[in-house]
């Protein structure tokens, strides 16, 4: 297995305008932050067409390569290509799949719409044809059925047909996720998914200096070396964090068969406050971090206790913030965490907005209308906000 190559286009000659479907994670417009992030780093033309809860339509100029651009995004699960001239109607869709898979068995799925996959099948019966429609109500039905490379996984959306040309590996995911050797399951871990959402939002080259001052057990950091980072900065108080972090490192180089010639790493064991001394003045591009959020919750504190523990954060972040500003270049970028904490029903904030920015920062979000997003489950204590922000 190799690393992941840096998101390119084709040497195709620019096409019309086409509408790519993008079937977004849970946190869509964390999602929708990502992908318009990387279409603006890598300089892809696109206007929004659509956008409503998990499905965003955009139309591109550009031909893309839509699996390469799938293995550099961690809130998408598909992205779909529009079949043109195409309505999502049964017969227009069965005389479309007859040609689209030309050969063999046509093997199918319609996401949400059984009734019309049904009756496709019974018209391409009735053109010969044998057929198989699969209800495929999950990422994982799509994969193991081999629908897009040997058959069809058809979204509607806008009134519009799309093909499916990537989806997410969950299973490469998850790897990373719960086969890595250095784990800490007490403190909890930044999900791979996360981190390399973070690290999208920070639009740096691959060029550049990036930074994790909190690094843990490496996540960020792996996820970096994957993506093609070269110059990557890790750092943690704990010394079992850093060689939790240096048993990882090595462990996806090996699993991925990165080569890591060009690759300049330096992780060591620092309090934020004496990180400036390592590192030095005005040497990071972008710090993409997750701190330390607080003791686990399991749901039974009371609420002065939950924001007691917010109080002490909302400190301890303040003065990171004073350490990370000298650290970083004139206009570098911060990703950071900043957690919320769910009470009865109820969240329990901390405003370090106000203190940062006067600490010479302004809050540079990918989505105006939104100061951060949101990442956070139901069945979880802690919500993470995602924040960005500028050096001034």
């Amino acid at each position: 297995m190799s690393k992941l190559q840096p998101l390119h286009q084709p040497a195709q000659q620019k096409s019309n305008n086409h509408n790519l479907l993008f079937i977004l994670g849970r946190e869509s417009l964390l999602s929708l932050a990502e992908v318009k992030a990387v279409f603006l780093l890598k300089k892809i033309n696109f206007d929004i067409v659509y956008h409503k809860e998990s499905k965003l339509v955009l139309s591109v100029e550009q031909v893309v390569d839509l699996p390469e651009l799938m293995r550099h995004l961690g809130g998408t699960i598909k992205i779909c290509e529009v079949a043109d001239q195409i309505h999502p109607q049964k017969d227009e869709l069965a005389k479309f799949l007859n040609i689209y898979i030309p050969t063999g068995k046509i093997e199918f799925s319609i996401n949400g719409f059984s009734a019309l996959g049904i009756e496709a099948k019974k018209i391409l019966k009735e053109l010969s044809r044998s057929a198989r429609y699969i209800e495929a109500n999950n990422t994982a039905t799509v994969i193991y059925n081999n629908l897009i490379k040997k058959g069809a996984d058809i979204e509607v959306c806008n009134n519009q047909v799309f093909i499916t040309k990537a989806i997410q590996s969950i299973d490469d995911f998850s790897k990373r996720d719960f086969g890595r050797p250095g784990r800490d399951d007490e403190s909890g871990m930044l999900p791979p998914k996360l981190a390399m959402m973070m690290i999208n939002l920070a639009m740096q080259k691959t060029s550049n200096v990036i930074a994790d001052p909190f690094c843990g057990s490496g996540t960020i950091i792996t996820e970096a070396i994957l993506m093609g980072y070269k110059n990557i900065i890790g750092s943690d108080i704990s010394e079992t964090a850093i060689s939790d972090t240096t048993k990882n490192i090595t462990w996806i180089e090996n699993y991925y068969n990165i080569d890591t010639s060009g690759l300049k790493l330096n992780i060591f064991q620092s309090d934020i406050f004496d990180i400036a001394k390592k590192i030095g003045n005005e040497e990071v591009d972008a710090i993409i971090a997750e701190s330390y959020l607080g003791k686990p919750l399991k749901g039974s504190e009371t609420k002065s206790m939950i924001e007691s523990q917010a109080t002490e954060l909302k400190m301890l972040y303040i003065n990171s913030f004073s350490k990370l500003q000298k650290i970083l270049k004139p206009g570098g970028i911060v990703i950071f965490v900043i957690p919320r904490f769910n009470h009865k029903d109820d969240w329990i904030t901390m405003d370090c907005e106000k203190d940062i920015l006067k600490l010479g920062f302004v809050n540079d979000t990918i989505l105006p209308e939104h100061k951060h997003l949101m990442y956070w489950r139901s069945d979880q204590h802690v919500g993470r906000e995602i924040w960005r922000f500028k050096k001034i």
